[in-house]
Parts: structure tokens; C-alpha cells; sequence
């Protein structure tokens, strides 16, 4: 007697609303398809009745949820679910989270700003800020480059659980402008090791210098900020150009 007493108390706890089963069924019909669906075809793969169906989709095209063309009579999903989820979008997407902070970076520093993710052993370019300078660095987004490159690959190195072997591959793998020398670079990794910085002076383009600091503080290492700007340009000392990159991956970890 008590089990089925528990039983029906956590059916009346969670029991569904029709109506609104009903809108998601609706919904994620016409998310199936590629070509908008007349109400019929609606109607017809969810087994619902028209007249429900019919006053649900009115609801949810005034809602924005989902548009409607008058001409054909078909529906489609509207930009509305995407205003709807984008606090979950901007939750779990580091690039939405820090474009903001990065573009005010840009300009404060005279810098190309870029969030990178490391992908196997490249790192990729999921978003980038151009300051408004004449002359700047330009990135491009969804470029891959070998997870060694410049000042985010000091950090990559110091990061990873690394053989020698493989540093000295991954080294070799690297495009360097100017190849800098390899004991140099490694007293460089160990530098960013104990600062959490990577910085390159002209290696990877001459005339260059690139200033890395990485989003998350321990674990390993997914993602990373980076500046790029004309080393003989007007830019801020270092110290002010880390500390306001580290401004900028505290946003995008969400810290």
C-alpha cells in the first residue's frame, strides 16, 4: 500500500501539461526537416489533432518561435529559439562569453587579440578582436597551426605531458620566421611554466611579438588567449599587456 501511494505522489509531482508536450512535438517536427512543412504534414507525422496543432503554431509564431509564410503556408523554426537558448549558448561557449573583452582589449592594446583551442596537436582560432589600427595583424578564424607556434605553443609545452622527443618533434614542425634556438626556447617553456606567460619576439613573424596566457588555471589546457601586435609599435609595457589579457580569459573560462 505505501508503494503505490509513493508511486502515485511522484506521478502527481511531474505530471506532464498536454499543451506543452504538444508544442515541443511540434517544434522538433519541423526542426526534422529541412523544407518548411504545411500544417497537414504536421499534423500527419505527430498525430495531433488539426485544430490543436493549428492554435499552437499561431502561438508560437507570435512568440517568434516559429515563422510562417503566408504565400506557401508553410512553417518554419524563427531566430526566436535562438534568442531563447543563447544564456545556455553564451554558458558553454568560451568565444561568446569573451568577445566583448576582447574587442575592448584589441583596442586598449593596439593588438590582434585571438582565442585559440587546442585541437590534437594543432591549436585552432575559434574567435578573434582587430584593434582599429591602420596596420594590424590579421588572423583568420578557424585556422589551424601547429600547437607549438609562438607564444601559445610555450604555453602548450609547459602545459602538456610532454617527452623530449616530442618537444623536439613538435619544434621542428613549427613554420619559425627565425628559428630560435632550441635550449633557448626550452628555458622559455620552463618560464611560462612558472609564470603562466608565453612570449615570442619575432620568431613566428619577424617584427612581431605574441603574448599568450591560458584560459584555464590547472588541468589541461584547452584554450588560450593570445596578443599580437608590431613589436616597435605603440603598445603598453608587458606587464600591463598580461594582465589585461588575463582580464579577458577570465571572461572566457567564466572565472
Amino acid at each position: 500500500m505505501s508503494l503505490d501511494f509513493a508511486r502515485d505522489e511522484r506521478a502527481d509531482l511531474v505530471k506532464p501539461v498536454g499543451a506543452v508536450i504538444t508544442a515541443l512535438a511540434i517544434l522538433r517536427c519541423i526542426g526534422r526537416h529541412r523544407e518548411a512543412l504545411r500544417l497537414s504534414d504536421i499534423v500527419r507525422e505527430e498525430s495531433i489533432n488539426a485544430s490543436t496543432a493549428h492554435a499552437i503554431l499561431r502561438t508560437l509564431e507570435h512568440e517568434g518561435l516559429v515563422a510562417f509564410d503566408r504565400r506557401t503556408k508553410r512553417y518554419t523554426l524563427a531566430s526566436g529559439l535562438t534568442d531563447l537558448a543563447a544564456p545556455l549558448t553564451e554558458r558553454d561557449d568560451p568565444a561568446m562569453r569573451a568577445a566583448n573583452a576582447m574587442a575592448a582589449a584589441a583596442q586598449e592594446l593596439h593588438a590582434t587579440i585571438g582565442l585559440w583551442r587546442r585541437v590534437g596537436d594543432e591549436v585552432e582560432l575559434l574567435h578573434v578582436a582587430d584593434s582599429s589600427a591602420t596596420m594590424r595583424v590579421a588572423f583568420t578564424i578557424g585556422r589551424r597551426l601547429p600547437m607549438l607556434l609562438g607564444a601559445m605553443g610555450r604555453l602548450v609545452a609547459a602545459r602538456g605531458d610532454f617527452d623530449e622527443a616530442t618537444l623536439e618533434r613538435g619544434f621542428e614542425a613549427v613554420p619559425w620566421a627565425i628559428v630560435p634556438d632550441y635550449t633557448t626556447w626550452r628555458a622559455e617553456v620552463a618560464t611560462a611554466q612558472r609564470d603562466a606567460i608565453g612570449l615570442d619576439h619575432g620568431h613566428v613573424n619577424a617584427g612581431i611579438l605574441g603574448v599568450a596566457v591560458p584560459v584555464e588555471h590547472d588541468g589541461p589546457l584547452r584554450h588560450v588567449v593570445a596578443a599580437a601586435m608590431f613589436d616597435a609599435g605603440p603598445h603598453p609595457d608587458t606587464t600591463v599587456i598580461v594582465d589585461r589579457l588575463r582580464a579577458v580569459a577570465a571572461v572566457a573560462g567564466d572565472q
